[in-house]
């Protein structure tokens, strides 16, 4: 034999036997994977709303994977008296989530018992006496943890880059939020709080305060996107209920007229926010609406799954595949960023809402925590999602594309995966975060992911 030896041994019988040990590794069978023993680091394009004051529990956020966390900024805590600061707590919260690479996301609660009218004073958004004093708030707040070095946090690691203000406005009774005002008088507030954002930093990003899911809902049907009932549970026995006829009353056209569309489209702010719960199907077209009435880039500053609103209960695989659904579609629909409702469950969020949270309240990992784990690592830079119908996405970007898929879209991945000849696991324990390979059989309607990648993307060791 003459020429160049080959790789695998100059005898045919080494080289059958290497042929015989790469044919062996095509073939091995894939294993499983556990979500739980992910390590992630912060990823930019998941984030968490109301992680709660006790930064001792903010590690559980970089633990899933979580890139931006919402806190509330409240005027009465931070300035108690004219020009006095009280600046401990906030500075622990946003010191602690950006030494965690984290990204603070600052929404400002005009409340406060010397600034704001009385008459105002039972929501959230008060109206300010004089706008000057409130812009004044804005602008320290935003000097304090701009990281320009110049009246900077002590220790300040890194820099805030998104604000907002007026959360959830459209209503006067609103206890998240609230405006009791008009429309004009709001717009004020909504300019005011830009320009003290801008001239304190010309580089951050403020964002309008969200539009609650059911009053997107209300929006869609009032302007002939959609045709469906719209309502908010507040127990197993109650709930609102809004059909066509009522959507479609004066009394709401006037309030859309009046103080929606003019805000939206004549405020000054740079993103709007569209908070999403109930079907997640409705998402797309609630961001599609948002974004052309407003003019401007969506997110939604506030998130979550499953919901008892339309009906169901929460179920651990519900749980998980609410929290693949909700953020892919988002990033789908070109929004920015969807943030998850809550780290810990809480008694005092509503009915529907109330299970949507992260962690038990004795902070244990629900399932979203693997979804969420698993997201971060599968949404590298340049990846983005595309929808696959109702039930599934496909990620194409950096490597070879792969497909996720759960309900009804859970066979049309099973499918592909078998079409393309890459292997595929479905979530077999939901609260263990466990994927078996689908070789050994999956669950009707659960999770599915497949692709060429997946094992090396989601190992323990990546």
């Amino acid at each position: 034999m003459t020429g160049r030896p080959h790789p695998c041994g100059r005898l045919w019988a080494a080289l059958a036997a290497c042929l015989a040990l790469v044919a062996g590794a095509v073939a091995a069978p894939a294993q499983p994977i556990d979500l739980s023993r992910l390590s992630v680091q912060p990823n930019p394009r998941l984030g968490l709303s109301f992680p709660g004051s006790q930064v001792r529990y903010y590690p559980y956020m970089a633990e899933a994977g979580i890139g931006v966390a919402r806190i509330a900024v409240t005027w009465g805590l931070i300035e108690p008296e004219r020009g006095r600061y009280n600046w401990r707590g906030l500075d622990e919260r946003v010191g602690s989530l950006l030494r965690l690479g984290i990204q603070p996301f600052l929404t400002f609660e005009s409340q406060s018992d010397w600034g704001t009218r009385p008459e105002t004073r039972t929501v959230k958004n008060g109206a300010p006496v004089e706008l000057e004093d409130w812009r004044r708030f804005v602008a320290s707040v935003v000097e304090r943890y701009d990281g320009d070095g110049r009246d900077d946090m002590p220790g300040l690691a890194g820099r805030v880059r998104y604000y907002q203000a007026a959360n959830e406005w459209e209503s006067p009774e609103n206890p998240s939020g609230g405006w009791i005002g008009s429309g004009t008088e709001l717009i004020g507030l909504i300019d005011a709080t830009h320009d003290a954002i801008k001239a304190a930093d010309a580089d951050a990003v403020h964002v309008l305060g969200g539009i609650a899911s059911f009053n997107m809902d209300v929006l869609l049907v009032a302007l002939d996107r959609a045709d469906f009932r719209v309502q908010q549970r507040w127990s197993a026995g109650s709930a609102t209920v809004f059909d066509r006829a009522r959507i479609k009353s004066p009394e709401i056209a006037a309030l859309i007229d009046e103080r929606v569309l003019p805000v939206l489209r004549d405020a000054r702010y740079d993103m709007a926010d569209a908070h999403l719960y109930g079907p997640e199907a409705r998402d797309p077209a609630r961001l599609a609406l948002l974004a052309e009435l407003s003019g401007r880039p969506v997110l939604s500053a506030e998130c979550g799954g499953p919901s008892r609103d339309y009906g169901g209960e929460y179920t651990p695989q519900g749980h998980f595949n609410a929290a693949v659904h909700r953020n892919l579609g988002v990033l789908a629909a070109g929004g920015a960023f969807c943030l998850w409702f809550r780290l810990g469950e809480d008694d005092r969020t509503t009915w529907g809402n109330r299970f949507t949270a992260l962690y038990t309240n004795d902070a244990r990992p629900k399932p979203g925590v693997w979804a969420f784990r698993m997201l971060a690592r599968l949404l590298r830079p340049g990846v983005e999602p595309y929808p696959l119908g109702g039930d599934g996405f496909e990620l194409r970007g950096t490597g070879a594309p792969l497909r996720l898929g759960w309900d009804a879209g859970a066979d049309g991945v099973l499918g592909w995966a078998a079409q393309q000849g890459v292997p595929a696991w479905c979530l077999t324990d939901a609260p263990a975060g466990l994927l078996s390979p689908a070789a050994g059989g999956c669950p009707a309607g659960g999770f599915v992911i497949a692709g060429r990648d997946v094992a090396q993307l989601l190992s323990p060791d990546p």
